[in-house]
């Protein structure tokens, strides 16, 4: 296993590109650094790497994206050597403080998160000189939260992008969920999205615009597949006939079926 964490600057924030490579596969994450406020933390993994980074910057406080071990997996570092406060959504508050527990196979991609002390996120906030809002975006975890950012009019969105034509969720995802998120957070004045795995995206509004309309088609012909017939397993071989490795290495905790039955449960219920 090799780690390394590089970093880039972007219209005056600094992107710290953590990467672990495993045999046979890349695990990689950001972390933001603007005006004094850090948002995610790394993963355990990368802690190491990421540490003299940390040391250099005036962190005043740190904001998580959500819990997940890839983003908060520094935090309690920071906690105890920087001292800065740490701020997660309400929901997460007191998941953060417990042990954290989570699959063999993540603890060996990323590490095991130590617990530590969260505070709640307000709705808006400041940095030395900037303003901020906090966006309430569940779909990929229940506390996922997005950051808006007044002065740039620039998005920090967590895990809502990643990727345009998604394939595969967690267990505990719900797409649905994260087609309002979406919509939610395109209402909001900005072009530029820095996402905590693909970077910096100057053009970050198609992105999310362009991730959306991929959702929206899913869900109609899941809805018509279902409404034709067909159950949730057939409708998934159907529009996903491929098998992702992350399905075999998760023992499913990732797959594409997940897709399929969290948009069933939404057209179920209406």
């Amino acid at each position: 296993m090799e780690t390394s964490v590089r970093e880039s600057y972007h219209a005056g924030v600094d992107c710290g590109y953590g990467v672990i490579t495993l045999p046979g596969t890349k695990m990689s994450v950001y972390s933001f650094y603007i005006d004094g406020l850090l948002i995610d933390t790394g993963s355990p993994l990368l802690l190491n790497d990421y540490i003299p980074i940390f040391m250099n910057k005036p962190i005043d406080q740190v904001v998580l994206t959500h819990y997940h071990e890839d983003h908060a997996g520094g935090a309690k570092w920071i906690q105890d050597h920087l001292g800065s406060p740490i701020y997660i959504h309400e929901s997460s508050v007191q998941t953060c403080r417990e042990p954290f527990h989570y699959p063999e196979y993540r603890k060996l991609a990323w590490g095991q998160t130590e617990s530590f002390q969260a505070n709640p996120l307000p709705s808006s906030f400041s940095s030395r000189n900037e303003t901020w809002e906090t966006i309430h975006t569940p779909g990929h975890t229940e506390d996922h939260v997005s950051f808006y950012n007044h002065d740039r009019k620039a998005l920090f969105s967590g895990d809502l992008y990643v990727l345009t034509r998604t394939k595969v969720i967690l267990a505990e995802e719900d797409i649905t969920q994260t087609m309002a998120s979406l919509k939610k957070s395109l209402a909001y004045d900005f072009e530029a999205v820095y996402c905590s795995h693909a970077g910096y995206l100057p053009n970050g509004r198609k992105r999310l615009t362009d991730k959306l309309h991929y959702l929206e088609e899913v869900e109609e012909k899941v809805i018509r597949l279902h409404e034709s017939g067909m159950e949730a397993k057939s409708i998934n071989k159907e529009l996903f006939p491929k098998q992702y490795p992350i399905t075999i290495v998760s023992d499913g905790e990732w797959d594409s079926h997940h897709i399929v039955t969290s948009i069933l449960r939404k057209h179920q219920a209406l």
